[in-house]
C-alpha cells in the first residue's frame, strides 16, 4: 500500500480522528453541485471558486488520476447564520501543513480540497491571475463540483443538512494522495 500508517500518522498528528479513506474514483461529481455554487452561493466568483475552476468534466476526469483519498470530517456547533471564520482559518491552516508533510513524505501528486471556500487572505481579489496566496488557495469540494453529501455517506459517514441553529455542522475536506 502507500504508506496509510505515515499518512494516518501525520493526520493524526495534527488532531484530525474523524476520517476515513476513499477511492477518489468514488467521488460523486454532479453539475448541479456546480449549478448551486453558481446560483446561491455567497463564495461564488472568489479566486477558489467557480468560475475560477476547472469544468465539471474536468473535475472529474482530475479525480480519477488519484488511487487514494481521505475524508476528513470536521465538526463545530455553531450558528448557520455566523459561519465561524476563525475556526475555520485555523482548520485551513493544520489542513495545509497536514499537505505539506504529506508532500515531504514522498506524496508529489498530493492535494487539498478545503472544507471550505478559502478564507486564507482577508481580501480575497476574486481572480486566480491576481491571488495574493496562491501557494495556499485551495478550493472546497463544492467548488470542484463534488456531491459531498453523497460521496461522504457512499464512504460510511454520516453527514446531515443543518436545519437549526446553533447545531452541529459538519464540513467536509478531501485530501487526493499519489
Amino acid at each position: 500500500m502507500i504508506g496509510k500508517e505515515k499518512i494516518d500518522s501525520i493526520v493524526l498528528g495534527k488532531g484530525f480522528s474523524d476520517y476515513k479513506w476513499i477511492k477518489p474514483k468514488d467521488i460523486i461529481v454532479a453539475q448541479w453541485v456546480r449549478m448551486k455554487c453558481t446560483f446561491g452561493c455567497k463564495g461564488y466568483g472568489s479566486g477558489t471558486c467557480p468560475p475560477n475552476t476547472p469544468s465539471v468534466s474536468d473535475c472529474d476526469r482530475f479525480f480519477k488520476e488519484y488511487e487514494h483519498g481521505l475524508i476528513i470530517r470536521l465538526n463545530k456547533m455553531a450558528d448557520k447564520d455566523e459561519y465561524p471564520t476563525d475556526w475555520s482559518k485555523e482548520m485551513t491552516k493544520k489542513l495545509l501543513n497536514i499537505e505539506r508533510e504529506v508532500f515531504l513524505s514522498g506524496f508529489q501528486k498530493v492535494f487539498l480540497l478545503n472544507q471550505a471556500c478559502c478564507t486564507v487572505c482577508k481580501d480575497c481579489s476574486n481572480s486566480r491571475v491576481d491571488c495574493t496566496d496562491k501557494t495556499n488557495a485551495r478550493p472546497s469540494p463544492e467548488s470542484f463540483a463534488v456531491d459531498v453529501y453523497q460521496t461522504v455517506r457512499n464512504a460510511g459517514l454520516d453527514i446531515n443538512v443543518v436545519k437549526d441553529s446553533p447545531a452541529e455542522m459538519s464540513k467536509i475536506a478531501i485530501l487526493l494522495i499519489e
